[in-house]
């Protein structure tokens, strides 16, 4: 199931966080899943395609400048979006506490 970047930002609100940066993280993150997408097709493109040919030589190529791509978007994101990030990560931290303290055997 795919959700739209406002149903993301309606189903996971951050208190912290204003909305139009959720829109923005999850903006970036569609982007960064479809260079990711793009990955997995040039490589399995790859797999099937001669090594000697010319085809196979314009594909290594390409991989090679997605991976710029990929690494540059994701390091923009760590520094853009390092908020929206953190927030995630308290989310997750008091998550385990609770679930921690709600499966700890009471005396």
């Amino acid at each position: 199931m795919s959700y739209t970047i406002e149903e993301r930002c309606d189903l996971y609100p951050l208190e912290e966080i204003a909305i139009s940066a959720l829109y923005d993280y999850y903006s970036d993150l569609v982007d960064l899943q479809d260079m990711c997408d793009d990955m997995k097709m040039l490589c399995e493109k790859e797999q099937i395609t001669t090594c000697e040919s010319e085809k196979y030589g314009k594909l290594i190529e390409d991989e090679a400048f997605l991976i710029e791509d990929i690494a540059k978007l994701s390091n923009e994101m760590l520094i853009k979006h390092k908020n929206v990030i953190d927030a995630y990560r308290t989310c997750r931290s008091v998550r385990e506490m609770k679930r921690k303290d709600f499966t700890k055997p009471k005396k």
